[in-house]
């Protein structure tokens, strides 16, 4: 399965407010290895926002995705569900 992570990606991605704390990228992206009978997989990732004297723009939201697909060449395999999600929240 073929998975990433978009954090305020309605921005430049220079100009992102919100990073990644392991590697301090607005972004993640991960081919996870899936096989039938095996335990749920789970990834933790921990974001943080930048200093808000780095930017201009503190008013509108920090928008995050998330994809999920499934390989090239995957013949006979569907994914079934949203492949796209997007969510809003306000703190």
């Amino acid at each position: 399965l073929d998975a990433e992570l978009q954090l305020d990606r309605l921005k430049p991605k220079l100009s992102r407010r919100a990073l990644l704390l392991q590697d301090h990228q607005p972004s993640w992206h991960r081919e996870l290895a899936l096989a039938p009978g095996t335990p749920p997989l789970c990834h933790n990732l921990t974001a943080y926002l930048r200093d808000e004297a780095e930017f201009k723009d503190k008013l509108s939201p920090v928008a995050l995705s998330l994809r999920l697909a499934l390989p090239a060449g995957s013949p006979g395999l569907v994914l079934y569900g949203d492949t796209l999600v997007q969510a809003q929240v306000r703190g």
